[in-house]
């Protein structure tokens, strides 16, 4: 076996120039596979991460039937029982309840259709980034009377400003008209054009007054520690609250929430892998083509090989090795040379600017790329690529241990 890795190493070297640009391919495709699963996972992340922070959290607890239809009529009893049950679930860092109804604001002439946010005002910056995105004002703040927070288009379209009254109308949970002057406190702004037009928070407590619905509130949201601890804390909350919750209660992950975020996510990863795939194969080829024509250059030479008694097996590892030892040395090159790229691309974010950067602030995401390394990105690239090279390895080696010594004689 000595013999045959020196011989396997030797060959490599035979054609310096062809060596080197099998290297060079398998290197760029290693240094892409690395860096675009990274900036997918990375980009992914932070949408998912943009999108649970503005409005559902990680998770969101509701009454049974809520995702479809979203009325006072499937709510959740939120008690002392249910608040501690939910916070003491471990990798639970955050937990806001709300109030989400409809209705129309009213200030003149102008009256808009709003989507009504009632929010505790010291529990939402746990789990939501909305007071962090106020322009003008303040955020609910404690001891004035029935403040209400508008979304920056939204005050616009209803020429108000902070300090302006307005009028809420809405239906209450008992059916009775319900009506309210509310102060302008402050005013956010919100990178989802659709939900900027049409946002309104006001403090829990009012809404709950407002709408007559006691302790009661239409969802929990709750974050998480980590995105990937989702699934064991939606098992632990699901298992928790079935005893604990005076109504029947159901616990959905932001997919669930947001189906079409999880189905613009896996559209955009389809691309991805295609357009690597397309790359592994092309450097499979590179391969194929490098060792395949060694064999070829070398009839004499296996002959004799052949001739001297060296047996066929040997012949074939011989020729193996040689593409592994290509593919291991592209390997490690191109993960040497993606990994720092990656790590400092994770901690330095890159802008997007421009067009680009206003259609994606239209989406509702922040115009940043990111990117995230994850143990099985590496990993998984480098296993899929030497997995490739291997079977591209394949027919170069057995066609060399079948070259016969008369082939040697005959290239004479």
């Amino acid at each position: 076996m000595r013999l045959e890795r020196r011989l396997a190493w030797r060959n490599v070297w035979r054609n310096p120039r062809r060596t080197g640009l099998t290297l060079a391919a398998t290197v760029f495709a290693v240094f892409l596979v690395v860096v675009f699963v990274a900036m997918g996972a990375g980009v992914h992340e932070k949408m998912i991460e943009d999108s649970v922070r503005i409005h559902s959290g990680h998770l969101q607890v509701s009454g049974e039937g809520y995702l479809e239809d979203r009325t006072l009529e499937q709510s959740v009893p939120f008690d002392a029982r249910l608040d501690r049950a939910i916070r003491e679930t471990e990798g639970v860092v955050g937990v806001a309840p709300r109030l989400v109804a409809f209705g129309l604001l009213s200030k003149g002439s102008a009256t808009k259709g709003v989507a009504l946010f009632g929010v505790d005002p010291e529990r939402e910056p746990s789990v939501s980034t909305l007071p962090e995105r106020l322009v003008r004002g303040q955020f609910l703040p404690a001891g004035a009377t029935r403040p209400i927070v508008l979304a920056e288009r939204l005050a616009r379209s209803l020429g108000a400003d902070v300090g302006d009254e307005i009028l809420l109308y809405s239906v209450a949970y008992t059916l009775e008209n319900a009506y309210d002057l509310f102060e302008v406190s402050g005013i956010i702004a919100l990178p989802e054009p659709e939900l900027d037009r049409t946002l309104a928070v006001i403090g829990l407590a009012d809404a709950q007054a407002f709408f007559v619905y006691g302790d009661r509130v239409s969802e929990v949201a709750i974050l998480a520690s980590d995105a990937d601890r989702i699934p064991a804390i939606h098992a632990d909350l699901a298992s928790a609250l079935g005893s604990v919750a005076a109504t029947p209660v159901e616990v959905h992950p932001w997919n669930e929430v947001m189906p079409e975020l999880e189905q613009f996510i896996f559209i955009d990863d389809a691309g991805m892998y295609i357009m690597l795939v397309i790359l592994v194969v092309v450097v499979a080829f590179g391969i194929l083509n490098t060792i395949l024509m060694s064999v070829l250059e070398r009839t004499r030479e296996l002959g004799v090989m052949l001739a001297l008694g060296l047996p066929p097996s040997s012949i074939f590892r011989v020729v193996y090795l040689e593409s592994m030892i290509l593919a291991a040395v592209g390997l490690a090159v191109g993960l040497a040379l993606a990994l720092p790229v990656v790590l400092w691309f994770q901690g330095h974010p890159i802008p997007i600017t421009g067009d680009a950067g206003n259609a994606t602030a239209a989406f509702g995401f922040e115009p940043v790329v990111t990117f995230k390394l994850k143990p099985l990105n590496p990993l998984g690239s480098a296993l899929t690529i030497f997995g490739v090279a291997a079977l591209a390895a394949l027919y170069p080696a057995i066609k060399a241990s079948r070259a016969r010594p008369v082939d040697a004689l005959r290239s004479l």
